[in-house]
């Protein structure tokens, strides 16, 4: 069994896969995380020194990496992997994707608070930051809605979130 889930940055994504590996006794691996180890260098650092068009392609390249050589697992992917190439058929293709879909005030208060993490908003005062979210979320949303499955998570806990994702492989 093979789940990627994906949606915009903040939606929860590691902290669901992780919850839901666990349920389902799966491997659970995380992209960003992957792409870390290989380069041993933050996200922050890469995007800084290398630029977003090397990140994107070492992301692509781990990715179909996992696609091809793993057959189990619960796979999380950073908010932009879907949009990119043709990233999000191919994971449809070859997992169950699920977008773990919020409302953009959700994600904003969830970002403020790890903006300094995040390169791509790093910069970007409290305004500048919620009007970034809802315009960059309505431009990744179209490919977000590729996925096989949508789940609203807005007013959920993590662990119904995880059952819902369950019943619908089950």
């Amino acid at each position: 069994m093979r789940i990627t889930l994906i949606g915009y940055m903040g939606c929860g994504k590691t902290t669901i896969g992780k919850i839901l590996s666990k349920e389902l006794n799966l491997n659970f691996y995380d992209l960003d995380a992957l792409i870390v180890e290989s380069k041993n260098d933050s996200i922050y650092n890469i995007f800084k020194r290398e630029g977003e068009f090397f990140f994107r392609k070492k992301e692509r390249s781990i990715l179909k990496t996992i696609l091809k050589e793993k057959k189990k697992y619960v796979l999380s992917v950073g908010g932009g992997t879907p949009c990119f190439y043709n990233n999000i058929y191919l994971l449809n293709k070859y997992s169950n994707t699920f977008y773990l879909k919020t409302d953009s005030y959700t994600l904003f208060k969830r970002l403020f608070l790890e903006k300094k993490t995040r390169p791509i908003i790093s910069h970007l005062s409290k305004n500048e930051l919620f009007i970034f979210i809802i315009k960059h979320l309505s431009k990744r949303a179209y490919f977000y809605e590729k996925s096989l499955k949508k789940i609203n998570v807005c007013g959920k806990t993590e662990y119904d979130i995880v059952q819902e994702i369950i019943k619908y492989i089950n």
